[in-house]
């Protein structure tokens, strides 16, 4: 759907529409990846009914998408744990 990278080009987000199939709606889920390092992507953000993405980094280690702060690496968001 959409993709970003940090300021300082050491992390990229990219988002994509999660298909859960005939019986649920859509969901957005958004990616890390660790550009200059030798890490697997890691997933940061889950949203249920959720149709379109949108990202801005706030600074290097702050991303916002769909008006959720996530501080990268180790912050994530998760509709299933923030009701």
């Amino acid at each position: 759907m959409s993709e970003e990278t940090s300021p300082d080009g050491k992390y990229t987000v990219k988002t994509y529409l999660n298909n859960g199939g005939a019986t649920v709606n859509y969901a957005v889920l958004g990616v890390l990846f660790f550009n200059n390092e030798d890490k697997s992507s890691k997933n940061i953000y889950w949203q249920y009914e959720k149709g379109s993405s949108t990202i801005v980094w706030e600074d290097k280690d702050t991303v916002i998408i769909n008006k959720k702060k996530i501080d990268v690496p180790y912050g994530k968001y998760d509709y299933r744990r923030h009701q």
